[in-house]
Parts: C-alpha cells; sequence; structure tokens
C-alpha cells in the first residue's frame, strides 16, 4: 500500500491568502510530516499567496498564466511524489482524510480516488455511504468533484495533463476535473469515489456570484459534451443527454426557487453556449488547443520560484 511520501496535497490558488492561510492550517495539521503540501499561485496580483504559504510552511510555486487547470498542471510538474491530491483554497480539511486515499491507490486498476465536499453548514448531517467504484467512460460527471480529487501523477501527466481551457480563472469557467475523470476511465483505469474522505467547503455563494459560478459550470460541461461527440460520439451523445435531463430537470423543480432556478437555468444556458464554443476549437489527444491563452501576470518584483520542500 502507498506510504504518506509518495503523496502530495497541492493547493491551487488566486488572490484568496486568507482563506489559503487557514486551508493549509487545517492541511497541514491532519497529514503527517512526510506527505508534501504544495501551494500553486495562479498569478495573483501581489506576494500575499505566496507569504501565506510561506508562513504556513508549504511549498511554493507560481504561474504567471491564471486558470486553474494551468495551475494544476504547474503542480503535477513541480511534484516529484506519485500521487497528487488536490483541494481548494476555501476547504478545511479532517483529520484522517488521506487514509482512504492510500488505501484504494494500492490497486493498481484505481487511477483516481475522490472523496465528499461537504458544506460547513451541513457538517455533522447525514452518513457516509460506502465506497463506489466507476468505469464506464460517462461516469465520470459522477465520480467526484475538483475540491477532493487524487490521481496517480504519471498516468494524468501521460494523459496530457488537465484541459488548459477549461476551469475557474478561464471563459469556460468549470468541469475541467470532470473532464480528466472521464478521460482516466476512457484509458481503462477505475475511479473509487469514497465518502469518509472528507474536507469542509467554507466559502459559500450567494446572488449574482452563485449564479455567475452555475453559468461557468454549464459553459465547461457543454464544452466537455463536445469533446467527449468528437472523440467518442456515443459517450458524448449520452453525456450531452444526461446533463440536459438532469439540468432541466432541477431546473422544473425549482422554478419557485428564485436562488436555484436561476443557477439552474444559467448552467442550462452555459451548456448550450460552451457545447457551441467546443466546437469551433481544435482538439490536441484528449484536450483542447488553447488558442487564446490569458495574458502574462508577472509580480511587480522578482520571486524566488524554487519551491524549496519546507516540509
Amino acid at each position: 500500500m502507498p506510504t504518506p511520501h509518495d503523496l502530495a496535497v497541492i493547493v491551487c490558488t488566486r488572490n484568496r491568502a486568507t482563506m489559503l492561510g487557514a486551508a493549509l492550517e487545517s492541511i497541514l495539521a491532519s497529514v503527517p510530516s512526510d506527505v508534501e503540501v504544495l501551494v500553486v499561485d495562479s498569478a495573483s496580483d501581489d506576494g500575499a499567496t505566496r507569504d501565506a504559504a510561506i508562513a504556513a510552511g508549504a511549498a511554493y510555486v507560481r504561474s504567471d498564466i491564471r486558470g486553474l487547470s494551468i495551475a494544476r498542471d504547474l503542480g503535477l510538474r513541480t511534484s516529484t511524489r506519485p500521487l497528487v491530491l488536490f483541494t481548494d483554497d476555501d476547504c478545511v480539511a479532517v483529520t484522517g482524510w488521506i487514509d482512504p486515499v492510500l488505501e484504494h491507490f494500492a490497486d493498481p486498476a484505481v487511477g483516481a480516488v475522490t472523496g465528499r465536499m461537504l458544506d460547513h453548514t451541513l457538517v455533522g448531517t447525514g452518513s457516509a455511504e460506502p465506497p463506489r467504484r466507476y468505469t464506464r467512460t460517462v461516469q465520470g460527471i459522477d465520480a467526484g468533484h475538483g475540491a477532493v480529487m487524487a490521481f496517480r501523477r504519471e498516468l494524468v501527466l501521460e494523459l496530457g495533463g488537465f484541459d488548459p481551457v477549461l476551469g475557474a480563472g478561464r471563459t469556460l469557467a468549470g468541469a475541467e476535473d470532470l473532464d480528466m475523470f472521464c478521460r482516466v476511465l476512457e484509458a481503462g483505469h477505475a475511479i473509487v469515489h469514497d465518502p469518509t474522505c472528507i474536507i469542509h467547503h467554507m466559502n459559500t455563494r450567494h446572488g449574482d456570484s452563485y449564479t455567475e459560478l452555475h453559468h461557468g459550470y454549464g459553459l465547461g460541461l457543454g464544452a466537455l459534451a463536445n469533446k467527449m461527440l468528437r472523440l467518442r460520439f456515443t459517450v458524448g451523445v449520452a453525456t450531452l443527454a444526461v446533463l440536459l435531463k438532469r439540468t432541466g430537470g432541477r431546473a422544473v423543480r425549482h422554478v419557485r426557487d428564485p436562488r436555484k432556478g436561476k443557477a439552474d437555468r444559467a448552467m442550462l444556458r452555459g451548456i448550450r453556449q460552451g457545447f457551441f464554443a467546443g466546437a469551433g476549437m481544435h482538439l490536441n489527444g484528449s484536450t483542447f488547443v488553447d488558442e487564446h491563452p490569458p495574458p502574462v501576470t508577472p509580480l511587480e518584483s522578482p520571486i524566488d520560484r524554487d519551491p524549496g520542500r519546507a516540509r
């Protein structure tokens, strides 16, 4: 079975130093000292992110080009650990959360392990279900969440890394996690979702921010469906059908709920827009070609980019 020394916990972040500090405090308190904890700064506007990482005792590396997928890939290239576990800067880790991750990677057929993101308002409610194993490509859209997902590092690199045009910081602002799940499954590897691997999500969005978040998710999901359609037609059709049925069903159920109904309709619009946006982009293997990357955002003062291992 893999050991903690085989694992890197990677936190990609941008301009949220206070949240990052709380996340790192919980992560460093809940993992053994031989787990690598790496912060990837996704083109923050100032040095506060770097300062928070160094103060916490985490390793640090910066990308001058924003984009969550770009940051994730930098984390993959920076770490040398065989297993990488991604979590978000607005999450708090729970004691024992990495144990099921290491356990499931003892099976060589498993390419990824995901856990449960529990909103902080729901802590202490409900009970965890047994682990679930996914093997079909279309199941990637159900396999987990980017806030707590672990991979075999070399596998993700072999698959071409995360899709650079998907995810936060880009126009197609979602689904880079589900896209990778689908590609891992398509390559013949299994994914295990274990609800006993838990992180607490601390940043609940409201109002227009909540609606915009779901529109961004929809954009990424629509592009993902278009990609699947082009790579494997039957899988793409099934993916698009599931997305439209689920999102449309939620929109109907929430028609009298101003908050959720508006978000569901925004996601439906996003799926349609993202699908047609994806149709206009070239593919390189199983990732879109990033023909219009974001501009470089260097810090005003030079920084030491050596991610010196503080732990």
